[in-house]
């Protein structure tokens, strides 16, 4: 089912499939042919456009999926809290209503991988492996005020935030102006603000969900700087830095890669070290295919 977002004539460029009861709509676009297939998750606010550097030349060898979380780029509006967890669900409800079969391969930008290590702790069959794209981490709330003083979330999820819209870097030109309409309605300004306002929340479901699944997890981490260039923004970047070699280190087969020459957005600004690290982990998951003599990837069945 194809459509166009919010009353506007802006083409969903993949198809929008129901999720609760027919009635709330999620945009799901898939391109390509192969296993396993690969499922992209945007940071917070953030839609499927940010990965279109990454999509189209991966899926010249495999399968590879972008989605809309609800109330960004082509999804209806949310239905219920905007946290990690909530996401999670909507997230499997939409691959269950799809036609795509896991499990799959799960990468994730920013905030959203907190929804896809509750998504990989809930449904451990549906998830062979895991790309986290300068990922965060459910400390690094506490951990940033207390050793720099900076609070970077709101107290709560009645709190005040101030969310002025802005381009991701590096999209390609002819994505611009459709980048552009989607990124100033007032449903996408009011859903990142309620994402933000729930990011504690979120947080705090990450760090009490069971720990992830034995698959391959490679953890990109920026290699330049995003804070301020003095004292207190070098203890943000060497925090920041810390935080991802510790995803690293608890996943059971967690490696961690630092991108040179980045900036936050790596899947936009050096999408060619996304896609070596996702084609990495594919060939971890097809090895570890080959040599139990099972196939995982042929689990067509999975719901």
């Amino acid at each position: 089912m194809h459509g166009t977002v919010h009353g506007t004539n802006i083409p969903a460029p993949g198809v929008l499939l129901p999720t609760l009861s027919g009635e709330h709509r999620m945009h799901l676009h898939c391109q390509g042919s192969g296993q396993p297939t690969v499922i992209l998750d945007a940071g917070l606010g953030g839609d499927s456009l940010e990965w279109v550097r990454v999509q189209g030349k991966l899926a010249e060898s495999t399968r590879v999926c972008s989605y809309d979380r609800g109330g960004l780029g082509w999804s209806d509006a949310p239905v219920g809290p905007r946290t990690a967890g909530r996401m999670a669900s909507d997230l499997h409800r939409l691959l269950n209503n799809s036609v795509e079969r896991g499990p799959f391969v799960l990468v994730g930008h920013s905030f959203s991988a907190y929804t896809l290590r509750i998504f990989a702790r809930r449904y451990p069959a549906k998830v062979a492996g895991m790309v986290l794209v300068d990922p965060s981490h459910e400390e690094q709330i506490l951990r940033f005020y207390e050793e720099s003083g900076v609070n970077i979330a709101p107290s709560n999820e009645r709190g005040q935030v101030f969310y002025r819209p802005e381009l991701p870097p590096n999209l390609p030109e002819e994505w611009v102006s459709t980048a552009k309409r989607l990124l100033i309605t007032d449903l996408r300004i009011s859903t990142t603000r309620n994402e933000l306002l729930g990011f504690r929340t979120s947080a705090a479901q990450v760090a009490s969900a069971p720990e992830l699944p034995d698959v391959p997890i490679i953890i990109l981490s920026r290699g330049s700087n995003a804070w301020p260039q003095n004292e207190r923004g070098m203890i943000m970047e060497a925090l920041w830095r810390e935080l991802h070699e510790d995803l690293a280190a608890r996943a059971p087969m967690g490696e961690l890669r630092i991108v040179p020459g980045s900036g936050h957005h790596i899947h936009l600004e050096q999408p060619d070290s996304v896609i070596d690290g996702i084609q990495s982990v594919m060939e971890q998951v097809r090895l570890r295919e080959q040599m139990a003599g099972e196939p995982t990837l042929r689990r067509s069945g999975i719901r």
